[in-house]
Order: C-alpha cells, then structure tokens, then sequence
C-alpha cells in the first residue's frame, strides 16, 4: 500500500512503476532469508573466540628458548585460564632470567609440588609439569664459622672430629608452603678468586678421626667450654677469608623481609679425651650417639626497626651429648666419659 501510494503521489508511468515494483520484492525476498539463519548458528559465529600467541598475562621473568643454548624461537609463560602455558615443551630447553633476579619455578606431580630455584639464566634444563612461577631480589646471607666449644683439659681434647654441615632454606609464601634450599654463590665485594661450591650445603667442618684435625687449626677453633670464643678471623691472601670457613647463600629479598628464611645446622661430632698428662684414661672416641639437626629463623632487622642489621649476629647450636670409653686397660680410667659440644655462627646479610 505504501509502494502504490508513493507511486500515485509522484504519477510515474506504468514502466518504472513495474521497475521498483520489481526492486521491492527483491529486498522483501532478502530480508525474509536472513531472518531464517538459525540462531544457534549466528551464536557460535559471533561468539568463537580468536586465538592466537597473545592470549593470556605473560611471565616476563623468564624468556624461553625452545632449543639449548639459547637457541631457536624464543616466547613466555602464559597464565589462560588460571593455569600456566609453556611456549614450548619443556624438555631441553634453556631460558634467561633478568640480572639480580631469583627465579622460583613450581612443578607439580600427582603426590606433591616443589620449586626449584634458578639464580642465573639455564643453558640447557628440563622442567616438567610447570605450575607455578614467582620471582624475587636477590640478596644473601654470609655464614661464618666461629669453631666449636668443649670441655677442655689438655691438647688431646682439642682433637675434636666429625663433621658440621649448614643449609640455607627459604619458605614459599603460597598456602603449600614450600621449602627450598638456597645455593651457594660468590661473596659480594670479595676480590680475588674464590671458591664456589655448586650445592646448597656448607661443610665448614670435616675431619675423620681425632688424628687427622691438624694443630694450627685446632688452637684457633677449639674453645674450652668455660671461656666464650672470641671471633678473630683469619684473613687468605687478598683480603679474602680462606674456605671452607665461610659460605655466602644466595636468598631472596622479600623471603628475607618477610621471615621465610632459616638456617639448619646438622652436626655429628666427637674428640679424644684425657684428663691430665700422665692420665692413662684416653679416649680417642668420644661422640655423639647421632646426628643432630637444628634450625633457627633468620631475622634480618634491628628490633622495633625497618633497618636492616648487617653486621653479623652470632648463632650458638647444641649443646651436643657426647659419651665414650676410654683405649687400653689403665687402672685409673674412668669407665665411661661425657662431653658436650657447642658449635659457633655469626651471620651477616646483604641488602
């Protein structure tokens, strides 16, 4: 009706009356078939979503290479959908890390997760299921061994043996709490070659027997119980302190800040034992019945301070149970010894 009254106001003739007749029910006809696409179809048409390299908040800590060496294409972690994407698989392949940056990289297994702990950038690693990344400042934490206490009544007593071992281990700030160990490193500010252990543990002290600890160290390390040691620490060439009597343990700055840090001291120690020159009650196997393990938190700040207290804070484990027999048949032995050990800390960190 609209058609036939435009068609009557303007008094158009009868051919290009037919023509737009003609163009009207064309656009009727297009219209009706538009209107019979399914609308499912135009649903999944309109909403399939577009996926490409970029979907996803990328993990910039870390820069992957699918090939050792650093070789060949290079992408990021992805977090799509709360779950993290590898750029590749994770098998032989090396990533780089930003300088003064730790890296915490989370697998998970159907039992349990860990971490493991990059401080420089991987050449060639394998990873597994990565669940996790989370990165900190690097920073450290210097352990000084400061020798070992005892009852003292002559030189053989001094023969103190065994071994000490010291790690440093960092608590994850997720719910899992995960522990990690932190690996050695060089000392900041120390010239001159040194020597880096590559492991997480510290062995300042190690003999075998009561007759392998040699005399020039056992007058400057052994202390009798009775007389608190004085910390005088020999200096090596160069300025630098002769190992292993230290180890400087690579830690993040925020674990530190935040308490997650802690010190573990396991010691397995023994000495020989006489009580007077002329004694005939020597021992060359006093010792602990086991090995003992302590850890102690490492806080890092003056009380009732944000101040970061680098001076070094002495650290005392054990005492330590000892017990043994006397060697030979002396009528004057005693027929079972006790002794007590004490080992000696200071520690220092780095801001």
């Amino acid at each position: 009706m609209q058609l036939v009254f435009l068609l009557t106001m303007f008094n158009i003739d009868g051919m290009k009356k037919n023509l737009l007749l003609l163009l009207f029910l064309i656009s009727v006809a297009i219209l009706n078939a538009q209107i019979k696409i399914p609308v499912d179809i135009k649903k999944t048409q309109n909403t399939t979503p577009k996926i490409t390299g970029e979907i996803g908040a990328r993990v910039f800590d870390v820069t992957v290479f699918e090939s050792p060496n650093f070789q060949g294409r290079s992408g990021y972690f992805k977090w799509v959908n709360n779950k993290l994407i590898a750029p590749f698989p994770t098998e032989h392949i090396s990533f780089k890390i930003p300088d003064g940056k730790i890296v915490y990289i989370k697998t998970s297994s159907q039992e349990f997760s860990s971490e493991k702990v990059f401080t420089k950038s991987q050449a060639d690693v394998s990873l597994g299921d990565v669940t996790g990344i989370r990165s900190d400042n690097k920073t450290g934490v210097l352990v000084e061994f400061d020798g070992i206490s005892t009852s003292i009544h002559n030189n053989d007593c001094k023969k103190v043996f065994g071994n000490i071992t010291v790690q440093v281990v960092e608590v994850s700030p997720t719910r899992d709490s995960i522990r990690s160990s932190m690996p050695l490193g060089p000392v900041p500010g120390v010239t001159g070659r040194q020597v880096i252990r590559n492991s997480s543990d510290f062995i300042p002290f190690k003999f075998a027997d009561a007759n392998s600890i040699p005399e020039p160290y056992y007058r400057n390390y052994i202390y009798d119980n009775k007389t608190e040691p004085v910390f005088a620490y020999n200096q090596g060439r160069n300025g630098g302190i002769l190992p292993p009597a230290t180890g400087y343990f690579i830690a993040g700055e925020n674990a530190l800040r935040e308490g997650r840090v802690k010190i573990i001291v396991s010691s397995d120690l023994g000495s020989a034992h006489k009580s007077c020159d002329l004694c005939v009650d020597f021992s060359s196997n006093i010792r602990m019945k086991t090995r003992v393990t302590e850890s102690v938190p490492l806080n890092i700040f003056y009380p009732g301070t944000n101040d970061v207290d680098t001076t070094g804070k002495k650290l005392v484990f054990g005492p330590y149970q000892a017990s043994g027999s006397k060697d030979g048949n002396g009528v004057t032995a005693t027929a079972v010894t006790t002794k007590q050990f004490r080992a000696y800390f200071k520690v220092k960190f780095y801001q």
